[in-house]
């Protein structure tokens, strides 16, 4: 059965700003992608129901709508359907989340429903953005064409009404083709008075296309031959010649007047439709090129570079793709505002067009991404050259609007048919080389090969073990012990999140973390983290395992840092779990800590006022000014591992870490060592007043079982001491 048709609104919205509807039952997942898209020049409207997600659709005319797959009542898929049967919202791009792999049945059914994309929960920063921008350029495209289409219309609609008030053009003509009446407006348009135009024949009027014999003879005019049968003819796109010999772009509909089945003349109305064509070119212009910077666009570019495949298939020759990546593009966008970056990218434009030939193709593919096509290539070292011209011309200087901008590039150069053979692979690879150069230093280009395919699979297949050792839960916390250097007494633990492989080893963090960080996944690793440091906390706690006053340390990265929400969300899961928030303190290192100091100093004053502890770790590494730590709510600083080492065989190290407990201690300041491994180490730091001590010297970390096991022993061994 049929299902009905959604009714047309009558008063869609249009917005000035791109909309994007997020469609999710789970209020924090709506603050995730909130958060995610913070950073982009769009509107964000929320749907926490199919059917409402369905009823906004219907009154907004959205950019892109992301929307939840699973959801109670209405899921993702029926409010996909439904908005898929209004004409209004039928091509609004959707973009499926869902918090699994989709299987085929699930994609198929999402595909044929009108998705243009599956993303999977956790969202992945970095793949939402870039894949949202592409959707959102598109929507400015289609926003053009529209009003473009409107003007369209509106002319035409004007065109109408004057030929209903006899505001075009009319000409009289006998049965001979002679003309007989012209009105004012016929006169004005070919530029000829009424005496010109009478007696003219028609035939000399009308251009035919064909510069051999631009006239045809009346007996052989369409438009006389149609009147002869007693129809009438129009001509939607006609030429006539004006009095200065002038091509002049028409339309025109001959109408023939019947007397008793004869015809007794002809009536040619006609306008003059030069600005309805120059509306048309232009409507074709945007389909094919850039509206920015005239380059051609990402279809159009697809398409001409098909067509050259196809020739240089069959003439033998080889052909690059370079693929160009603007460097610290965002930078300059975030620093400047937007219009110096649009007027940036045209000027990369202009540049670019003077590094190649008259017949090499240039394209935008959206954001900071260009594209050269260089056909008819004598040797793959043309590609090179042509690549460092690109280089050394983008390295000069742009001066906008009384800014002097520095920008570099990172090129990645793709050949057939070494590389690939398809239009798909080749921008592919010339892609995955282009990362490699940005990876190598940046201001470069690099050439596709194997190798790198080999990187990407290995990166690709790490993503997929990190998504799915977050969904089952295959991280595991390890604890390595601090000691009261005073006491000898252990006072707390720092919390590492371990990842063990299937032979019993562990993957180290410095690989996945930076991977999770890149995938937009450190936040909720960082979550579960937290979650589980406060479930341990709690469980031991209850079994009289560690005192009340036992703390626990955990790193935080810059990303989670910068959140904006890191103290409010770890304060939901401490009074969630019903803990004392004095366990928990947080470490950041000092290097961290100097690349944004307004927002680190915002966000540990927030963790502060929740009585989260903070200390800086790797102190002494990181360069931060006393004004920084004099604004900071520092509990305690950490002295870089690098120092203690050093303090046996290095006095200037042992003057660095003295300096560094002084330091310390004047600003009220505990002060932690760490990688202590040798008993010299302990003596040395013991005497100039350290206060806790962590490192191999004392116990490497260990699972929590083991942890439990070691704090028995400790005990056990330093009551003996004391005896």
């Amino acid at each position: 059965m049929e299902q009905p048709r959604l009714p047309r609104s009558d008063s869609t919205v249009i917005p000035i700003r791109p909309q994007v509807l997020v469609v999710d039952d789970r209020p924090d997942n709506h603050r995730a992608l909130e958060h995610t898209l913070a950073a982009m020049k769009v509107d964000i409207v929320h749907a926490y129901s199919g059917q409402e997600a369905v009823s906004l659709s219907l009154r907004t005319q959205f950019a892109v709508i992301l929307m939840d797959v699973m959801m109670p009542q209405m899921d993702g898929f029926e409010a996909a359907e439904l908005i898929r049967l209004n004409d209004e919202t039928r091509l609004t791009p959707i973009i499926f989340l869902t918090a699994a792999d989709p299987n085929s049945e699930l994609e198929d059914r999402g595909y044929q429903l009108g998705a243009v994309d599956y993303i999977c929960k956790p969202v992945r920063e970095p793949i939402l953005q870039a894949k949202l921008q592409v959707f959102l350029e598109l929507a400015n495209h289609r926003h053009l064409i529209y009003q473009q289409l409107t003007d369209l219309e509106r002319l035409e609609k004007r065109n109408q009404l004057l030929l209903k008030s006899i505001g075009e053009g009319i000409l009289g003509l006998s049965t001979d083709g002679q003309v007989t009446f012209s009105n004012p407006v016929a006169q004005q348009t070919l530029g000829m008075s009424e005496q010109e135009l009478e007696g003219r024949s028609f035939s000399d009027i009308v251009y035919h296309g064909d510069a051999e014999q631009p006239l045809v003879t009346w007996e052989y005019l369409p438009a006389r031959l149609a009147c002869e049968q007693g129809q009438a003819y129009h001509e939607r796109i006609g030429v006539f010649w004006d009095r200065a010999g002038q091509l002049l772009p028409v339309e025109y509909k001959a109408t023939p007047m019947m007397v008793d089945d004869d015809l007794a003349g002809i009536v040619i109305a006609f306008q003059d439709i030069t600005e309805r064509r120059r509306t048309e070119e232009q409507l074709a212009r945007l389909a094919q090129y850039d509206a920015l910077t005239g380059l051609v666009n990402r279809n159009a570019f697809n398409g001409l570079l098909k067509k050259a495949l196809s020739r240089s298939a069959r003439h033998e020759q080889p052909l690059a793709l370079l693929f160009i990546d603007l460097d610290q593009f965002k930078t300059i966008n975030d620093n400047h505002g937007h219009e110096i970056g649009d007027s940036l990218l045209q000027e990369v434009a202009m540049r670019l067009t003077d590094c190649v030939r008259n017949g090499d193709i240039i394209g935008r593919l959206g954001g900071d991404e260009f594209v050269i096509m260089l056909e008819s290539l004598q040797a793959t070292k043309d590609a090179a050259r042509v690549s460092q011209s690109v280089l050394d011309a983008l390295e000069a200087p742009f001066t906008i609007r009384g800014h002097q901008i520095f920008i570099g590039a990172s090129i990645g150069i793709a050949v057939y048919p070494d590389s690939a053979l398809t239009a798909r692979e080749l921008l592919r690879c010339a892609d995955i080389a282009m990362y490699r150069s940005k990876e190598e230093g940046r201001n470069r280009y690099r050439f596709f090969t194997d190798e790198m395919q080999e990187s990407v699979r290995e990166a690709l297949q790490l993503e997929i073990d990190l998504r799915r050792a977050y969904r089952q839960q295959e991280f595991d916390i390890y604890l390595q012990p601090k000691i009261c250097m005073a006491t000898e007494s252990v006072i707390g633990a720092e919390i590492l999140i371990r990842w063990p492989r299937p032979d019993g080893s562990f993957l180290p963090p410095d690989v996945f973390i930076p991977k999770a960080e890149e995938m937009g996944l450190i936040h909720d690793i960082g979550e579960w983290v937290f979650r589980e440091t406060c479930d341990t906390i709690r469980s031991w706690q209850q079994q009289n395992r560690i005192p009340l006053d036992f703390t626990f340390a955990i790193n935080i990265s810059m990303r989670q840092l910068h959140t904006g929400h890191l103290a409010e969300d770890i304060a939901a899961i401490v009074k969630e779990v019903g803990i004392d928030p004095n366990c928990l303190e947080v470490e950041v290192t000092e290097s961290i800590m100097m690349q944004d100091p307004r927002v680190t100093i915002d966000a540990l004053n927030a963790l502060h006022q929740q009585k989260i502890k903070i200390s800086i770790d790797d102190f002494g590494t990181g360069y931060s000014s006393l004004s920084h730590l004099r604004q900071l709510p520092i509990d305690a600083i950490k002295i870089d591992k690098s120092f203690v080492q050093a303090l046996e065989s290095d006095g200037q190290a042992d003057a660095i870490v003295n300096t560094i407990i002084s330091l310390g201690h004047n600003l009220d300041m505990r002060v932690i060592a760490e990688g202590i491994e040798t008993e010299a180490n302990r003596q040395a730091l013991t005497a100039a007043g350290c206060d806790v001590a962590q490192g191999y010297f004392y116990a490497k970390p260990m699972c929590r079982e083991d942890f439990l096991d070691y704090l028995d022993r400790y005990s056990a061994s330093s009551s003996h001491s004391s005896d």
